[in-house]
């Protein structure tokens, strides 16, 4: 599956961290890779690259689209961190530089996304290297 060639774009195991949160469930989960495959887990993320916060109208949506290619799923995913209303909010906050995210692999997901994400995150002002990275120091805790 689609989800699956982002994961495989990441490191193994504990490498690979992020801490992600419901606002309509309690409780604290895990996002990493495991043999290749995206796992969520019941569990705390110790030393998390980012921490996702997801209302249940983004998780409606996101979720709603299992075949969606890379790039669909990655604006879905973008266009609910700008979201206005709460209730479909994505919110992110990073706690790792430009230079970890890149040696994990995230930034090779943004590739996977091919011209979709690149030409939809250029709509949206954020043309070029420079730009992307200022947006996501922008990200940071």
């Amino acid at each position: 599956s689609d989800l699956e060639a982002v994961a495989s774009s990441l490191a193994e195991g504990d490498v690979v961290t992020a801490a992600v949160l419901f606002t309509d469930v309690p409780g604290e989960w895990r996002f990493t890779v495991v043999e290749g495959r995206p796992r969520l887990l019941k569990e705390r993320a110790h030393d998390p690259d980012f921490v996702l916060t997801l209302a249940p109208g983004a998780v409606r949506e996101i979720a709603s689209k299992p075949e969606s290619d890379v790039g669909d799923l990655g604006i879905t995913f973008f266009q609910h961190m700008i979201a206005s209303a709460p209730e479909d909010k994505v919110r992110v906050k990073l706690h790792s530089g430009l230079i970890k995210l890149t040696l994990r692999g995230y930034l090779g997901v943004l590739t996977q996304g091919g011209p979709k994400v690149m030409m939809w995150m250029a709509k949206k002002g954020l043309k070029g290297p420079g730009a992307i990275a200022s947006a996501i120091s922008k990200l940071k805790k």
